[in-house]
């Protein structure tokens, strides 16, 4: 089996990629990423090769690739997608902030970035296309949301990703291409230190002894998902399949920010390392009030159920960052 990757090297991407080695039937991981791979990361995963653009870039024997390019060539794609089985494509802008002060920075990445991938998939018939999605197609619907829900998006990025969306549709329906949209919560975990989530952001205000901005009064609640759990339920769509299918990726709980405050607290207090002062600051455009994620269906369909809580996934996250000293 050989899958592609884009945004290999982000977040949930190096979660993927470190669990995706352990299964000996993938004989070939291709992780096309804008971002330069840090040391010790390719470390961990031992058999790559790393190409520093896509112009130096040869089939070879390793087992995993990492290409340094971004996805807005067209051409690339469909050549780096011949003989490729599943294409996971986890390339973002992801920031609701950054979609609203450069919102042709998310159209780029998120809309036309995407489609060079799944038009490439279409030509080259790849058993199945998975996009990575989000709850913020839904906006302000009240939580948890449903799939069969209307979609409002109030954020230049969940417009993006509902663009996309519609195309995954389009293409199953019309050229027959297998497609799966995988709309997922919020998001933490292991290798998340560029991240600018807000679970991300408090660690690190924690670490540097940083004062911690909470946009709003902190009663605003998200559906916290940890990454191995997202890796999980990615895996178990690699498997032939047909049409258009979706997936809520969540816990289908609410967790308000005061809350993850005192949990984080809790776990920091254990290592003696005080809290930082915090400071409730103007909310801002384009955030949703509360989000959660109806999965249902995902259970049933998938097989696939969220096996860690929350305590348990801050634990794990916060001894990462202290090991890795950040």
């Amino acid at each position: 089996m050989k899958i592609l990757i884009t945004g290999g090297l982000g977040f949930i991407g190096k979660n993927l990629v470190s669990i995706l080695c352990r299964y000996k039937k993938i004989t070939k991981i291709i992780v096309i990423d804008k971002n330069i791979p840090d040391r010790k990361y390719l470390r961990d995963i031992h058999d790559y090769c790393y190409f520093s653009n896509k112009n130096k870039y040869k089939s070879n024997s390793k087992r995993i690739n990492i290409i340094k390019c971004n996805t807005n060539n067209f051409n690339f794609a469909l050549d780096i997608t011949k003989n490729i089985d599943y294409v996971i494509h986890l390339a973002a802008e992801s920031g609701v902030d950054i979609s609203i002060k450069r919102p042709n920075d998310s159209f780029m990445t998120n809309v036309v970035g995407t489609f060079n991938y799944l038009e490439a998939s279409r030509i080259n018939n790849i058993k199945n296309f998975i996009f990575s999605s989000s709850g913020a197609v839904f906006g302000d619907a009240n939580p948890p949301m449903k799939i069969k829900y209307h979609k409002q998006p109030i954020s230049p990025y969940g417009s993006s990703k509902l663009t996309i969306e519609t195309y995954c549709y389009t293409y199953s329906s019309i050229f027959k291409i297998p497609t799966t949209v995988l709309r997922f919560s919020n998001a933490y975990g292991e290798y998340s230190s560029n991240k600018k989530s807000i679970v991300a952001q408090i660690i690190k205000s924690y670490l540097n002894d940083s004062d911690i901005s909470i946009y709003g009064d902190g009663t605003q609640s998200r559906d916290f998902i940890y990454v191995k759990d997202i890796c999980s339920a990615i895996i178990k769509c690699l498997k032939k399949s047909s049409g258009y299918n979706e997936h809520h990726i969540g816990t289908a709980k609410e967790t308000s920010i005061n809350e993850l405050l005192k949990n984080l607290n809790a776990i920091f207090s254990k290592h003696y390392i005080k809290k930082p002062n915090v400071r409730y600051v103007k909310k801002r455009k384009g955030d949703m009030l509360n989000n959660s994620l109806d999965i249902s269906k995902t259970k049933k369909v998938l097989n696939w159920t969220p096996l860690y809580s929350l305590n348990d996934g801050l634990i794990n996250t916060v001894k990462w960052y202290l090991d890795n000293k950040f």
